[in-house]
């Protein structure tokens, strides 16, 4: 029985069904994988907890192991996070958004006979903030959904605590059957409280209502309730609240005002309709201390779960493979470096060809552009037809990530005021990352179509490699051994501006050869002129400087000083660092910091050869010039492939959770979402969905598929919903806390007791039966 697969904000406003196409091969994965859709409301929103409990129980798949023992699942908190998004800005580690987050389960799921109830126990322990986590579960579940009882009946019974400690952090109840899901959550986690009640009926998809209740408080926030009643029928929903009274929506997917998102795609070879996989890694075991611990090795490192110690550099793993319903292990040597040394390979396009494409700018002096504030990151587009930058949104990045605000007024800039900075330098998700656009010493007109951009590929490097030059040069955002340890240990007596050598921070002036940075590299490592490597992995180190926590990031380090003279013809000559984004065939850019994606960690095999794992794939894709796809319609962009379900890079906008309509991204409940969507229609001529790569000037064409999508209603008059005689309910009866029961206590109904000691590989990772 599947009791687990159904996503319960779908359930409550329903699911959209895709259409079914046929044409490449009928029994191809890219005609066979299944599309689901999704609606996304405030009301789903609110409890969007309830989702990634669905997602992360039904990804230990106890449905498909009941009655084989105890056995360990690996759940990818990334891929259950509901709220992930595909937004990233220059300021942030691809790294961070990308690497898998895997969370340990230890599964036990019985039945006695099938009459009787699933059972199910389960522990499963991650890491949040640096703090080892354990969260007990209980689920009884009965009968599988159906289209009358859309809920299917069970009940799930969850406490989660800080490892070492006794009371709950949090503590939870999800209870459904007749066609009735109540929902209970209590969260102490400091420095606030929060608690979140739901209670909703549905007959089906066609009908249902329901109501929702949740409040927060302390965390210097004051205190914040929200409480909503909603009802939807076959063709709109009705939402009531305390701040908005009452709003109505289509449910017609087809209404030119409905909204959608894509947040999973599947890559496919273009001929046989075949999934595209890389090697972007695989499940590995080790011991430390004579505790067997599961982990996860690829392309940006080595991930453990929550509280296990992290594999020596030297020791042994073993590498878990899967085939004949068995699981077989290899030995492999960890090898470890406290950062990563990233190359950058050049690309090149045309100054026309990015027409409307976006990028971040990070501008010094404000004034020479018409821009408001100095030191600030913009968000600019180039406007061919305008033969001019436009600024459009400032980027405000702090603790809790990046914020968009829109101009008060969009800023025209003539390309001739970069001319004096030698171009454009910036970032661009749409273009795969750094951007550099030469515009040195040009003047009034220019032509577009002979102006050069430069944007880079990636791949990482790995010790031995031979290609990688004896120095490095560098000229801003130069860091040492010295200058880490000096900023994050500073005091407040003798404060120090950044983790950089001093001369090189944020540096874009010319330098003298004398002052040139330079380092050496020794087995992948950047060590300094001290002979020091450059690296810090200390997370106590990081804890008050929470820019910093993804990682410190070099700035360029290139091979050839003459990559790097700058164009004002000094004799000796002096150096530009922007002029190596221009000039150099490949560039390095060292990172060092406390999470494993800022560090080094590889496998040797028996024979002391590296197991390589492959970089995000780079694809161009050309946007239809359709209404649909807004201004980047008729461009071509760069999106990333990261293996199946995870392709990124669509740039996005912000909406509001309330009435899904377009808002300014520092609006206060405002959601990020892409801009458009891939279309799939294997029936069309040409093939729409394509995508592309070229390597030594030969193109391979893979085609996309969307598999996970996001409705946003249409907003409608409220009079809509009057007069389809749709009344939201008052007075929902709504769960309370006394229903709260605690698997961890052995008095409780449903403790589950000792948590099985396991040795055996992981049986489940995401959700997948391996043996």
């Amino acid at each position: 029985m599947k009791l687990l697969s159904t996503s319960v904000g779908c359930a409550v406003l329903a699911s959209v069904a895709a259409a079914a196409f046929a044409t490449p091969p009928a029994s191809s994965a890219y005609l066979t994988d299944p599309q689901s859709s999704y609606v996304q409301d405030v009301t789903s929103q609110s409890i969007g907890s309830v989702n990634m409990i669905a997602c992360v129980m039904y990804s230990m798949r106890p449905d498909a192991l009941v009655n084989q023992g105890p056995y360990v699942a690996l759940v990818d908190q990334t891929a259950c996070n509901s709220a992930k998004s595909g937004l990233a800005t220059s300021g942030t580690s691809a790294g961070a958004a990308q690497a898998p987050n895997y969370m340990t389960a230890v599964v036990n799921s019985t039945r006695a006979s099938n009459s009787d109830p699933m059972l199910v126990a389960a522990w499963l322990t991650f890491s949040e903030e640096g703090k080892a986590k354990t969260v007990f579960a209980h689920i009884s579940a009965t009968a599988a959904p159906t289209a009358s009882d859309p809920y299917g009946t069970f009940r799930l019974d969850y406490c989660g605590k800080l490892n070492g400690t006794g009371a709950c952090m949090f503590n939870g109840f999800m209870q459904a059957g007749n066609g009735t899901l109540s929902y209970y959550e209590t969260d102490n986690n400091d420095p606030g409280t929060s608690t979140t009640a739901l209670e909703l009926t549905s007959v089906g998809t066609t009908s249902g209502s329901g109501g929702l209740a949740a409040q927060q408080s302390g965390g210097g926030g004051g205190s914040q309730s929200a409480a909503l009643d909603f009802a939807y029928d076959q063709n709109y929903f009705l939402r009531t609240d305390n701040q908005n009274g009452p709003q109505c929506f289509s449910r017609d997917a087809s209404d030119p005002a409905t909204g959608f998102s894509v947040w999973q795609y599947g890559l496919y070879d273009a001929l046989s309709g075949a999934r595209i996989a890389v090697n972007s890694g695989f499940p590995i075991q080790y011991t430390v201390g004579g505790t067997q611990y599961q982990g996860y090795a690829g392309y940006y490192g080595l991930s453990v779960q929550g509280s296990a110690p992290f594999p020596a550099n030297g020791s042994t793993v073993q590498k878990v493979d899967y085939a004949n319903g068995s699981a077989t292990t290899t030995n492999y040597t960890v090898v470890t470096n406290g950062g990563r040394l990233t190359r950058y390979t050049r690309q090149t396009r045309t100054l026309q060809s990015i027409d409307r494409i976006h990028f971040n700018v990070f501008v010094n002096s404000a004034a020479p552009f018409g821009l408001p504030q100095d030191y600030t990151q913009y968000d600019m587009y180039w406007d061919d037809a305008g033969q001019q930058f436009v600024a459009d949104a400032e980027i405000n990045c702090g603790q809790n990530g990046c914020n968009t605000a829109n101009l008060a007024q969009n800023v025209a800039i003539a390309p001739a005021a970069w001319s004096t900075l030698g171009g454009v330098q910036g970032w661009s998700q749409s273009l795969g990352g750094s951007v550099y656009i030469n515009l040195a010493g040009v003047s009034g007109a220019i032509d577009s179509a002979s102006i050069t951009v430069v944007y880079y590929v990636q791949d990482l490097v790995y010790p031995g490699d031979a290609t990688v030059p004896a120095t490095l040069y560098c000229v801003g955002n130069c860091p040492s051994a010295a200058s880490l340890q000096a900023y994050f240990t500073q005091s407040p007596a003798s404060p120090v501006a950044s983790p950089f050598i001093a001369s090189s921070n944020n540096n874009t002036q010319p330098v003298a050869a004398a002052n040139v940075i330079q380092y050496t590299v020794s087995g992948a490592v950047l060590i300094d002129a001290n002979n020091q490597a450059v690296v810090d992995t200390n997370p106590n180190d990081y804890q008050n400087y929470p820019q910093y926590q993804p990682g410190v990031m070099s700035g360029t380090l290139f091979a050839n000083l003459s990559d790097a003279v700058c164009p004002d013809n000094a004799n000796p000559p002096d150096y530009c660092g922007w002029m190596v984004n221009n000039q150099a065939g490949v560039y390095y850019v060292w990172q060092t910091g406390a999470s494993s994606w800022d560090q080094f960690a590889a496998l040797k095999d028996g024979s002391g050869n590296f197991v390589q794992f492959d970089a995000p794939l780079n694809v161009n894709f050309a946007v239809p010039n359709a209404a649909a796809f807004g201004s980047y319609a008729g461009t071509s962009i760069v999106l990333q492939y990261n293996g199946f379900g995870d392709l990124w890079g669509i740039p996005g906008s912000c909406v509001s959770s309330t009435t899904n309509l377009p808002v300014d991204c520092s609006t206060s409940g405002s959601r990020y979402v892409p801009d458009f969507v891939i279309p799939y229609d294997p029936t069309s001529t040409p093939q729409q969905g394509v995508v592309t790569t070229s390597v030594n000037n030969v193109t391979t064409t893979y085609l996309v598929k969307w598999l996970q999508r996001e409705i946003r209603l249409a907003m409608k008059s409220t009079s809509v919903c009057t007069n389809d005689d749709l009344v939201a309910p008052s007075n929902v009866q709504l769960p309370t806390a006394a229903s709260l029961t605690d698997p961890s206590d052995s008095s409780s109904p449903v403790y589950l007791g000792a948590e099985p000691v396991l040795t055996s590989a992981p049986r489940v990772i995401q959700g997948v039966v391996e043996y």
